[in-house]
């Protein structure tokens, strides 16, 4: 028997062949192409994220002046300066997307004015719209080009440190203690942080109350009140530690100042004295009768700062910054007479009164005490991230600063005296970032 073959045509082989062809150019052209248009896409993104953070970042430098807004100085050169949206137009022309050029269009809205952000202030949109030419995919359209868009929001604000009281120290027994038998009211509804995980992280010593909203306590039941002084208030221990909020805050540069002395100023006659903000190198001593009123500005001291005179000592709009060159530089206020001090109001340091460097080799323990025979007006923090703070009050009603934010902190004195925090008398927190 004789088998039969098939019999195949060559049309139909041609015609399978094409067909295959077609399918694979096409899946070749989609690929090509879509790869392409991700690409773009791609970029499109990084750059409107990139200018909205980099407007983020001009709002939050103006924001002690502006607010938010964008009615700043000018920033930039060329023919994109004025405005913090002309910056960030800038921006994303450096990255490729020019404003006008090419089908580009790039927007931006200080404050914006779409999404969950719409009129906030302190926020900056960015909106890129341009086009992905079609290559390959041509033959299968129109070849119309494919619509590229791209939005990024970030913000750019200063935000208030909602705390009375930070102790920083992550292990020590009795990081934040108290002593003698006095009150401290802790104000505004703002509470106590204490980073130690010891399981005594808070000492109550003497009788010494203190009253607060609240405790976070990083140390597991850690506290104990072994004078008989007592800690008014919700404790929750266990707490997640809370880093330094104002780490970031760059230290006053000396060189910017204005020196005012070489050597150390002692003052001890029954005299008035005005000084002028500056580099104060050794310092300055009061110990005499005399009134001593500081102007406004930043004073850094380099060999401390020691009020411990029978008169009194006014600054309005005042920081003391102590860079101290041995462990005797201490920033010493005890003296007979009544104190007055407000922080800065406008720059960086607004809402700080004291500063120790962070960065110093030596870091002495910062006092201010209250003498109970004359009344202590003091706002504004106390920041001293890397050595002790002494706060004692033996007034009755006394006023010794807003916030406290230390290593370690003791609370002493036998009179009343309130930590008077506010959001208008502490310092903020730099916030620039992406939030869509």
């Amino acid at each position: 028997m004789r088998l039969l073959r098939p019999q195949h045509r060559k049309g139909t082989v041609v015609v399978a062949t094409g067909a295959c062809l077609i399918g694979m150019l096409a899946v070749l052209a989609l690929s090509l192409d879509g790869g392409l248009l991700l690409n773009k896409r791609r970029q499109a993104q990084a750059t409107a994220d990139a200018a909205a953070l980099a407007g983020a970042s001009e709002l939050y430098k103006a924001w002690f002046s502006n607010k938010g807004l964008d009615d700043g100085p000018k920033r930039g050169t060329g023919p994109a300066a004025g405005t913090i949206a002309a910056f960030v137009k800038d921006m994303a022309k450096q990255n490729g997307f020019e404003d006008g050029k090419d089908g580009v269009t790039v927007e931006v809205h200080i404050p914006p004015t779409s999404g969950p952000f719409t009129g906030m202030l302190g926020h900056c949109e960015v909106k890129i719209s341009c086009e992905q030419k079609r290559y390959f995919s041509r033959v299968f359209g129109s070849g119309e080009d494919v619509a590229v868009g791209a939005r990024a929001v970030a913000r750019g604000t200063d935000s208030t440190i909602n705390n009375g009281i930070i102790v920083l120290n992550p292990t020590q027994k009795g990081s934040f203690q108290t002593s003698g038998g006095g009150t401290v009211n802790v104000g505004g509804a703002a509470g106590v942080i204490v980073d130690s995980n010891n399981s005594e992280a808070m000492i109550a010593n003497g009788g010494g109350t203190v009253k607060a909203p609240y405790y976070d306590v990083t140390g597991v039941s850690g506290w104990s009140t072994p004078g008989g002084g007592s800690f008014g208030g919700t404790i929750n221990s266990g707490v997640e530690p809370t880093p330094d909020p104002l780490k970031n805050l760059p230290q006053p540069d000396s060189s910017t100042l204005v020196t005012r002395s070489s050597k150390k100023l002692s003052y001890s006659s029954a005299n008035n004295i005005t000084l002028l903000p500056g580099l104060y190198i050794g310092g300055i001593a009061v110990s005499g009768k005399g009134n001593l009123t500081l102007s406004s500005g930043i004073y850094y001291m380099k060999g401390g700062f020691s009020f411990t005179g029978q008169g009194s000592l006014t600054g309005y709009n005042v920081l003391i910054y102590n860079d101290a060159t041995s462990n005797s530089d201490n920033i010493n206020l005890a003296g007979q007479g009544s104190i007055t001090l407000t922080p800065l109001d406008t720059g960086p340091y607004q809402g700080i009164s004291i500063f120790q460097s962070r960065t110093s080799t030596n870091q002495p323990t910062v006092s201010v005490t209250g003498s109970g025979s004359a009344p202590l007006s003091i706002t504004g923090t106390f920041y001293v991230p890397k050595a002790q703070l002494n706060v004692t009050g033996n007034g009755t009603q006394d006023t010794i600063g807003s916030q406290y934010i230390s290593d370690t902190l003791t609370l002493g004195g036998n009179g009343t005296f309130n930590v008077d925090w506010s959001p208008t008398l502490v310092p903020g927190v730099r916030q620039v970032w992406l939030v869509e």
